[in-house]
């Protein structure tokens, strides 16, 4: 009983925090990211629900079919993400360090640290730009007899 007494004297005394209050936390008001949906798409290639769920997933898949099978330019590619959410022909072409990154925006929030951007272009990239960054064996200085031996392929011997 005294405890309850204590208690509830205590409460009156501080005084009660209104929850509805954005200030009271110390915080302010914290609001959910709503990045930019880019103008030129229609729709991405998935609902926006299910990529916000699971867009990590089929980045992933996507990386594995791609180092491991070779295989690029599916519909879940990095390069296509930023082709269109952040793509080299728009006003601004803002970096990941700025909070307005489409990509920043929400794993800021969520705390949570992506490091696709230590490797990968932040932006789209022009079709140039893009052409530049295949790597060119001739120019390596690489040949055929070279390539074959590095990767064990055969001429049939």
């Amino acid at each position: 009983m005294i405890r309850n007494l204590l208690a509830a004297l205590l409460f009156i005394g501080i005084g009660v925090v209104d929850a509805s209050d954005g200030d009271a936390s110390g915080f302010g008001n914290i609001s959910i990211p709503d990045p930019a949906r880019p103008a030129s798409a229609d729709q991405c290639v998935e609902p926006v629900e299910i990529m916000r769920r699971d867009h990590m997933k089929f980045l992933n898949h996507q990386r594995d079919e791609t180092v491991i099978n070779g295989e690029r330019g599916s519909k879940y590619s990095l390069v296509g993400c930023m082709d269109c959410h952040n793509p080299a022909d728009s006003a601004e072409v803002v970096r990941y360090e700025n909070p307005k990154h489409f990509c920043a925006e929400c794993h800021r929030y969520a705390s949570v640290k992506i490091d696709c951007f230590e490797c990968h272009a932040d932006r789209g990239l022009t079709k140039t730009d893009q052409s530049s960054l295949v790597w060119d064996h001739q120019a390596s200085g690489l040949t055929a007899s070279t390539l074959q031996r590095r990767t064990g392929a055969s001429d049939g011997d």
